[in-house]
């Protein structure tokens, strides 16, 4: 077929415990390469951000075929990129020191996900403090949210047994929230998160105040965690603070260094249509900010490029 005969996109259910959303641009052939992108939850902003990526990654690449999977999140990326399962993979920079990160090299640091500790309008539950003998999801597990929320409950003194702590995606996480299967939820994403949003319309949410905690996560962790404030809207009271963790573009070493640099390019250069309608607040989608990416090495073809872009 001939590049540019129209846009394809597809979910497959199955294979390695995850969904695969395709995207397309028609060219198959021998010229045609593969990158296979490390997503996030559906319904989640990696997932979001990954989909809006990988056309514009094809239209700058010809004959690329770029393959957005559906995963757990930032454990299960950093160990899907160390199995040489992934190219290219998102993950919560507080994250990265997972076993399972060793070895992965930085493309650009993109923008910056939240804490949202939630729990009913109607909960008993005030503060984190109020979570002792209670159940709370800390994501599905190998998501960056289970990391951050189990620094979190250290911090706060309330590591199991203290807290009932459990596991499941999103959509899971919510439809027990809203059936009183469970007190509370954490999930690191955008504000607002639209499957939280869409809850919060039948069933009141409130998000608890996380400000405080962020320097005794620090301590727990070695990682400067930093107090947010949230972006004002319907299940975050005004005020409310909530801790804002990077997120990282990360790449196996051997991606070839066009590819690395094709990446690069397209994000700096299509920022505006590249962070989700949840994204609100802090993103980092220009040169000087991409680039500052912490102790993980930038890979050499991104290098290179932001040195074209930025000198």
């Amino acid at each position: 077929m001939t590049r540019g005969t129209g846009v394809s996109r597809r979910v497959l259910l199955g294979g390695a415990g995850a969904g695969v959303l395709t995207a397309a641009l028609g060219g198959c052939g021998a010229d045609v390469r593969r990158l296979r992108v490390a997503a996030g939850d559906d319904g989640g902003i990696y997932a979001a951000f990954a989909a809006l990526l990988a056309p514009r990654l094809e239209a700058r690449v010809d004959g690329l075929d770029v393959e957005v999977a559906v995963t757990a999140g930032s454990v299960d990326n950093l160990r899907r990129l160390g199995r040489g399962e992934s190219d290219v993979g998102l993950a919560l920079a507080d994250s990265v020191g997972d076993p399972g990160g060793a070895g992965v090299v930085a493309l650009a640091r993109t923008y910056e996900n939240y804490l949202q500790l939630l729990v009913r309008a109607d909960s008993s539950v005030r503060d984190v403090a109020g979570l002792r003998g209670r159940s709370v999801v800390l994501g599905a597990a190998g998501s960056g949210a289970a990391v951050s929320g189990a620094v979190l409950l250290e911090a706060a003194g309330l590591a199991a047994p203290a807290v009932d702590v459990r596991y499941a995606g999103l959509a899971e996480s919510l439809r027990e929230l809203d059936d009183g299967s469970v007190e509370a939820v954490l999930w690191s994403g955008g504000i607002p998160t639209p499957a939280i949003a869409a809850l919060d319309d039948t069933r009141p949410l409130r998000m608890l105040d996380l400000g405080d905690w962020a320097e005794p996560m620090a301590e727990v962790s070695g990682y400067p965690y930093r107090a947010r404030r949230a972006p004002d809207v319907a299940y975050a009271a005004a005020g409310t603070a909530t801790i804002g963790v990077p997120n990282l573009l990360l790449a196996r070493p051997d991606l070839a260094d066009d590819l690395a640099a094709a990446v690069v390019e397209t994000l700096a250069r299509d920022a505006a249509a590249l962070v989700p309608s949840s994204a609100r607040g802090v993103q980092y989608l220009a040169p000087p900010s991409m680039i500052q990416t912490g102790s993980v090495p930038l890979h050499p073809g991104a290098a290179a490029a932001y040195r074209r872009l930025h000198g």
